[in-house]
């Protein structure tokens, strides 16, 4: 689906536009409001994502269209983030300067990516596919429950245990930097 569509997308095919945006804007949205909890701010990114696909269709150099989509909302979400329009909605227990300088040092000292990795490779296997498969390659819980042929539910069950493992394993400031920082999911 990918290339062809891209290609219609790209000669102007205004069908194309609409199947992109009725297939990915649920995700793109869910995406999004993983990190702010704000539903507006959220639709209007999406909606900004989607908008700026169009008009830039002929210049965009797009190789895989979900990565390109969930990459530019992420961009979107942390410029949002930076420029003061929205805040990062993080957990009530989490204390950001409580042990700012050791969670520091651990940066400075371990590539963020090494360590999520690290983490996730610790995961049970079925518990890391879906992992893998939600947060990487941005699969739905839908689509992860028919290519694993397991129920919703399952994915569900799987999914939060894999995050619940690795806030526990990484602590509160470090999960919740690396499963937002848009480099680690490339």
């Amino acid at each position: 689906m990918d290339k062809g569509t891209v290609g219609l997308l790209q000669s102007g095919n205004w069908g194309a536009f609409e199947h992109i945006y009725n297939t990915y804007w649920s995700k793109l949205y869910l995406s999004a409001y993983g990190i702010l909890r704000d539903k507006q701010a959220c639709e209007d990114i999406v909606q900004d994502v989607l908008v700026q696909l169009w008009l830039k269709k002929d210049s965009a150099s797009i190789d895989s269209l979900p990565s390109y989509l969930h990459t530019a909302v992420r961009y979107q979400v942390f410029k949002a983030i930076k420029a003061g329009k929205v805040k990062l909605a993080l957990p009530d227990d989490i204390e950001l300067s409580a042990d700012r300088n050791e969670v520091e040092d651990m940066l400075v000292s371990e590539d963020l990516d090494a360590v999520l990795d690290n983490h996730i490779a610790r995961l049970p296997d079925k518990c890391r596919e879906v992992f893998l498969l939600s947060r990487k390659k941005h699969l739905s819980i839908a689509e992860i429950a028919e290519q694993m042929h397991i129920s919703t539910k399952t994915v569900e069950n799987h999914l939060s245990n894999a995050l619940g493992r690795l806030r526990t394993g990484m602590g509160d400031f470090l999960f919740w930097a690396a499963i937002t920082l848009p480099s680690i999911w490339k």
